[in-house]
């Protein structure tokens, strides 16, 4: 399932982060130049701090309620 800014994510494996649970705030699709390679970066806001992985390193916990429209 594809994340969005807004959803709360559970960070995989990295411990030294202190809390695990975090809400996307940014969604970056990138290439690196030399070999062309493209993949996506994801910041979220976790506890205090914010901290940017690819999109495997983490789980979708629950996606954001949409607005209701006007």
């Amino acid at each position: 399932m594809k994340l969005e800014i807004g959803d709360l994510v559970r960070v995989r494996g990295v411990s030294w982060v202190g809390r695990t649970l975090g809400i996307v705030t940014e969604i970056k699709n990138l290439v690196h130049d030399p070999s062309g390679v493209k993949y996506c970066a994801i910041t979220a806001w976790v506890g205090e701090d914010y901290f940017t992985f690819s999109e495997e390193d983490f789980d979708l916990v629950k996606k954001r309620k949409k607005p209701l429209d006007s």
